[in-house]
C-alpha cells in the first residue's frame, strides 16, 4: 500500500513516497450485498499524532494533495503539515498503485477497512521512516466512501479500534439512492478507457463525469481542477459499490471521538434540504456513534462534495485542522 507520508519536523516539512506490504485475515461475504455474512473482525498526553488520509471512490491519494503545482494550494497534507500535524495519504487497496487483485469482488468494505485497522496498528507499533518512530495517537480522516471505509472499521473493532478520532467528511447515513453498477454514470473501466484498464476484470469500475462532485455554481470552482479531477480518476468495484448502505450500520462500541464535516452545495449528499436543520441533522448521525466520546457536525456553506477541490477549500482545511488539534487532548 503506497502513500505520501508528510512530516513535520518543527518548522520544516518533509514528503516521501513509502511503501509497506500489510497482510489482512479476514472473511469477505460471497454476496457483496450481505456485508456481515461470515465476517469477523481481525483486529489485533500528545506527544505524535498522525492523520491517516483515505480518498474517496474512484480517486487515490492525489485527492488530498494534488500533484500538480498549479493546485498547490490545494494541498491539504501540506496544508496541516504546514500546522505541525503529519500524514499519511493513502491508496486503497485495487486502487491507484496500490495491490489491485485481479478478481474485483475481493476488494470489498471489510477488506479495505481490515487494511486501514492494520495500517493504523502498524504505525502505531513500528517505524516507517529512519528518524521517525511510531505514533501515539492515529486519527482516521476520510472522504466520502473513504468515511464509510473508516466507519466501517469503527463497527468492526469497536472499543479495539486502533483510531483515537474519526473525522468523516461528504458523507451521510441517509444520502439518498446510490448509482448503480448498471448506470451509464459508471461504466466498466475497460470498457470506458481500453488502453488503461482494458485489462481489467468487469468489476472495476470509474466516474468519468466529475460534475457531481463539485457545487452547481460554475463559478465555485476552476474548470481546470475539474479536468484534472477527471485525468486522474481512478477504479472502484461494483462489490464497494453495493456495500455504501454500510455507513447506516451502527459503530456500537465505538468509545473514540467522531466528527463530520459537509459542504451544503454537496449536490451528492445534501439535496432536498437535507444538511439545512444541522442540530436535527447532528442529533440523528449522532445516534449511529452511541458510546462515542463526542460527536459533532459542521456544514460548510458553499463547499461541494469534494471539498478540497473547490475555491472554498480553505475553509475545509481549516475545519479539519481545528477538529484534528481538539482531539488531540
Amino acid at each position: 500500500m503506497p502513500f505520501h507520508f508528510y512530516i513535520a519536523f518543527g518548522a520544516f516539512c518533509n514528503c516521501s513516497p513509502v511503501f509497506v506490504p500489510v497482510h489482512v485475515d479476514v472473511f469477505v461475504p460471497t454476496n457483496p450485498t450481505d456485508v456481515f455474512a461470515g465476517l469477523k473482525s481481525n483486529s489485533s498526553s500528545f506527544r505524535r499524532l498522525l492523520q491517516l488520509l483515505v480518498h474517496g471512490f474512484t480517486y487515490t491519494n492525489q485527492y488530498w494533495s494534488p500533484s500538480v503545482k498549479e493546485f498547490q494550494n490545494y494541498s491539504y497534507t501540506a496544508f496541516s503539515c504546514d500546522r505541525g500535524l503529519s500524514s499519511l495519504a493513502i491508496d486503497w487497496v485495487g486502487v491507484g498503485l496500490s495491490t489491485r487483485p485481479a478478481n474485483s469482488s475481493d476488494v470489498q468494505y471489510p477488506t479495505v477497512a481490515a487494511t486501514l485497522s492494520r495500517l493504523a496498528h502498524h504505525l502505531k507499533t513500528m517505524s516507517l521512516l529512519p528518524g521517525v518512530p511510531p505514533f501515539r495517537t492515529i486519527i482516521g480522516v476520510g472522504h466520502s466512501s473513504g468515511s464509510g471505509l473508516l466507519t466501517f472499521a469503527a463497527i468492526v473493532d469497536g472499543a479495539r479500534s486502533p483510531f483515537a478520532a474519526f473525522i468523516l467528511t461528504s458523507a451521510l447515513t441517509d444520502a439518498g439512492a446510490a448509482p448503480t453498477a448498471s448506470s451509464p454514470l459508471i461504466p466498466s473501466a475497460r470498457d470506458d478507457i481500453p488502453l488503461r484498464w482494458g485489462g481489467l476484470d468487469p468489476g472495476y469500475i470509474t466516474v468519468p463525469n466529475r460534475s457531481i462532485f463539485y457545487p452547481p455554481d460554475s463559478s465555485a470552482f476552476s474548470p481546470r481542477m475539474q479536468l484534472f479531477d477527471a485525468f486522474t480518476r481512478d477504479v472502484g468495484t461494483v462489490a464497494m459499490l453495493a456495500q455504501t448502505g454500510v455507513v447506516s450500520l451502527v459503530a456500537r462500541n465505538y468509545a473514540g471521538r467522531v466528527a463530520k464535516v459537509l459542504g451544503a452545495a454537496d449536490q451528492f449528499i445534501c439535496v432536498d434540504d437535507q444538511c439545512e436543520d444541522v442540530a436535527a441533522l447532528s442529533a440523528a448521525e449522532g445516534m449511529l456513534w452511541p458510546a462515542a466520546k463526542s460527536f459533532e457536525l459542521v456544514v460548510l456553506q458553499n463547499s461541494g462534495h469534494d471539498l478540497n477541490l473547490d475555491f472554498f477549500a480553505p475553509a475545509a482545511f481549516r475545519t479539519l485542522v481545528g477538529f484534528v488539534e481538539k482531539f488531540s487532548h
